[in-house]
């Protein structure tokens, strides 16, 4: 039987066969699709399942483990949804079924799995943290992703909308709607994202001053919460991690101060750790 690893973003499906034996995803079989997240249940239902036929080949004897953003009931597979300004069409639906039926798989060969989960699973396992028992993933970009791994397993924490920061939520602080917004405020222009901000910094002072305060909100956040936790590893990715050099130095210097034998890592899977950790449950 074939193993399929699905990563479901919001405007994006990748899927590829995974040996997870070898900790290794099959580059020759990586499937990418676009995805409109507000069109109808069918049309997103349809690229998604046209993706997982492609990643699987030919023999559809497969078994899937899908990284999934919530909310979402990952055992029984209903998407729950709602006002998130993604994927509203699929509310209340039994995903699980819906694949099983177009795709020809058992629904017992179809797991769910958190998205930040998946992530830390698959860079505890085989990436950035591998050979070590304790980690926090965090994941950078239009949201804030978090999850702790112990105990040989990976569970989403969900900090970002729930941790509260100032005048809101750790997310408010800590994402690509942070810099956009306060570059907007100071610099009284507009950027579409971090990836334009880095192409200012050489010049731009406000550039180079928003990555600095950006250092420090993710630092006040991390030492919020890592007595907790006591991790060996603090694990970043998503999109905001290609930029981890302009606010790495902020967040290293914080944690020698309260915590010297934390290591902090860039994330060396990246997508494919999502990939390898959806099917990597205990």
């Amino acid at each position: 039987m074939k193993h399929i690893g699905v990563d479901i973003g919001g405007s994006h499906i990748t899927a590829a066969q995974v040996d997870l034996n070898a900790g290794k995803v099959i580059s020759s079989t990586v499937v990418r699709a676009k995805v409109y997240p507000h069109g109808s249940a069918e049309g997103i239902l349809g690229t998604w399942a046209k993706t997982i036929t492609e990643a699987c080949g030919e023999e559809i004897d497969c078994q899937l483990g899908i990284a999934m953003p919530g909310p979402f009931d990952y055992l029984t597979g209903i998407c729950l949804m709602k006002n998130v300004n993604k994927y509203e069409a699929l509310y209340g639906l039994n995903i699980k079924q819906e694949l099983s039926e177009r795709l020809g798989i058992d629904a017992q060969n179809i797991v769910f799995r958190n998205d930040s989960e998946a992530f830390l699973a698959g860079e505890m396992r085989f990436g950035a943290g591998k050979g070590l028992a304790r980690g926090i993933g965090i994941t950078l970009g239009t949201g804030l992703g978090t999850s702790i791994y112990q105990n040989d397993e990976a569970q989403d924490m969900a900090l970002g909308i729930n941790y509260p920061m100032l005048e809101g939520v750790a997310e408010d602080y800590i994402s690509t709607r942070w810099f956009v917004e306060t570059y907007r405020l100071k610099a009284q222009s507009s950027i579409e994202g971090v990836k334009q901000l880095v192409q200012l910094y050489p010049t731009d002072v406000i550039a180079r001053e928003l990555f600095e305060d950006f250092g420090q909100n993710l630092s006040s956040f991390i030492q919020g919460f890592i007595k907790q936790f006591e991790p060996e590893v603090i694990i970043i990715g998503g999109n905001i991690a290609q930029a981890s050099e302009k606010f790495f130095p902020t967040i290293i210097q914080q944690l020698s101060g309260y915590n010297p034998t934390i290591q902090l890592r860039k994330a060396i899977l990246n997508e494919e750790a999502s990939l390898l950790g959806a099917l990597s449950h205990k």
